[in-house]
């Protein structure tokens, strides 16, 4: 990425934007999109034009889409390798970026990439289903005095078509983890940190009639260790029903449960003590902060969540390596072999 002070342009209407998009991922987002009052859709790509939205200009090449001058803004949703491609390509044309997660395809490709992007002049936002959370719950709840979670369970069991739509990220080539998984897995490590070691193994159960066979797992299983005896344990699925989504945070004194509906903070008998609602909104809030950002130049604000998605991406490398190794493995070492702090407490 390059940083190009050039995108300095009238923000005061809706902010002139294009998509790219692979056909499930655009199905998702499109209604979002059109209907984000400060967004003006002028072009699309990365699908093919049979799949692509009516009344938007369509662009058979991705590299022509950002460059084009009377753009300010580029969302992607397309696969990890070309988001992080792309995005690369945007901002040093001096566009605007918005994407979703993972950050990128191995954690050291996610270190260059945030070294990178704090160079920019441009805003750069990876979405971030855990702010979605904490805005409109996790603050709010009746907190018992010091809660503090000690065992925490992550469970993922998504459709073979799509995933939940207010929730999970539409299935790429990737697996089951850091796919229908990133979401809560995200939402694991903004409460609890990096883990000590991650303990995983990673298969393919089934395939589907009439289509290729898996190139990625469809089922993916950790345990997680954190200093003073703390664990979590984490379970990521496709196609394998029944379809569930929670994480769920066990104290002393309580539990907290969050799923893509609420989330309901429960007492040692499992009574309720507080719940409160998720709105079905996340990517329309997504686009909202985004273009909020891009408006009020607020690159700091909009790369907030880029140190947690790192910490995730260390996780779920840790997690995938240790399925390869048979042995546990330390994400704060893959932190020391790129030279990157960790994330403070």
């Amino acid at each position: 990425m390059t940083a190009t002070p050039d995108n300095a342009r009238n923000t005061a209407g809706p902010i002139p934007v294009g998509l790219i998009a692979t056909p499930n991922r655009l199905e998702q987002l499109a209604t979002f999109v059109q209907r984000c009052p400060n967004l003006d859709l002028r072009a699309q790509a990365g699908m093919p034009q049979s799949a692509c939205l009516p009344d938007v200009p369509w662009v058979d090449d991705t590299r022509v889409l950002v460059g084009q001058r009377e753009l300010q803004a580029v969302l992607l949703a397309t696969s990890t390798a070309d988001d992080v491609a792309l995005s690369r390509t945007a901002a040093g044309n001096g566009l605007h970026v918005w994407r979703l997660p993972p950050l990128a395809d191995t954690f050291a490709e996610a270190v260059e990439h945030v070294r990178q992007a704090r160079k920019l002049e441009v805003v750069y936002r990876v979405a971030s289903w855990w702010e979605h959370v904490a805005e409109h719950a996790w603050h709010d709840l009746d907190w018992p005095a010091e809660f503090q979670a000690v065992f925490s369970e992550v469970l993922v069991s998504a459709p073979e078509a799509a995933a939940t739509e207010s929730l999970i990220y539409p299935p790429a080539v990737g697996g089951a983890l850091p796919n229908e998984g990133y979401a809560l897995l995200e939402a694991l490590v903004a409460l609890r940190g990096l883990p000590e070691s991650a303990t995983g193994l990673v298969g393919r159960v089934r395939d589907v009639a009439g289509r290729p066979s898996r190139q990625a797992e469809d089922a993916a299983i950790a345990v997680l260790r954190y200093d003073g005896g703390g664990m979590a344990t984490v379970r990521a699925s496709r196609g394998l029903p029944p379809a569930e989504t929670r994480i769920v945070h066990h104290g002393r004194t309580a539990t907290v449960c969050v799923n893509d509906e609420e989330v309901v903070l429960t007492g040692t008998d499992g009574a309720p003590l507080d719940r409160r609602g998720l709105p079905n909104a996340f990517l329309a809030e997504e686009l909202t902060r985004f273009s909020e950002a891009v408006r009020g130049n607020a690159r700091d604000r909009a790369a907030a969540p880029l140190d947690r998605h790192v910490a995730t991406s260390a996780v779920l490398e840790a997690i995938h390596l240790s399925a390869r190794t048979g042995q546990p493995e330390s994400p704060a070492r893959l932190y020391a072999g790129q030279g990157w702090p960790e994330p403070e407490r």
